[in-house]
């Protein structure tokens, strides 16, 4: 059995029309458009991110304790590397279709962003700033919206391209109906 007779099986099964539809498993695009439109804001957002703690870095800085005085700028440095391997990650992993990379971006966005962001914010002895309490607030958010829809999409990616792999490579199993629908987790909303 060939892969065109694949695709029109499929589609009958599906209920498409196979004169609209040329090519139905490879044109199915599981990227997320508010997870990109997340990314796209957030990427500019890091560029104010940066000059804002930067900024709050050096007014606070002869104020710190002598502890602080290393700490502070070690978490600094250690976020803005996390966040552009994560703005990375995750452009890569959305616009590529590739869940090991959106993996990725899901983990360094749960493991280290977020606890770093929140002891940026929650950490009183740092003495933080009303402008470090704003911009860190601001990228809390953006990381939980992103950490959300990253969850959503890398189920759906992982459904669509298992679907994918199975019906290229065991054209005589039978799929059921939740597998190959748009809703991965196969229930009706």
């Amino acid at each position: 059995m060939s892969e065109y007779d694949i695709v029109r099986t499929v589609q009958n099964r599906l209920g498409i029309d196979s004169s609209r539809s040329q090519n139905f498993l490879g044109s199915e695009i599981t990227t997320s458009l508010p997870l990109q439109i997340s990314l796209f804001y957030n990427f500019y957002f890091s560029l104010l991110w940066f000059t804002a703690c930067v900024t709050a870095l050096a007014l606070k800085h002869g104020a710190l304790a002598d502890t602080y005085k290393f700490v502070a700028p070690t978490i600094f440095v250690i976020m803005t590397v996390c966040e552009c391997i994560r703005l990375y990650f995750g452009y890569l992993g959305n616009l590529q279709e590739r869940v090991p990379e959106l993996a990725a971006f899901w983990m360094v966005t749960l493991i280290l962003q977020i606890p770093l962001c929140l002891l940026s914010i929650l950490n009183s002895d740092a003495n933080v700033l009303p402008l470090e309490m704003s911009v860190h607030s601001i990228l809390l958010a953006f990381l939980v919206v992103e950490l959300l829809i990253s969850t959503v999409t890398i189920r759906h990616m992982s459904v669509v391209q298992e679907t994918k792999f199975n019906l290229l490579h065991d054209p005589n199993r039978q799929l059921d109906d939740d597998v190959v629908s748009d809703n991965p987790r196969g229930s009706s909303m």
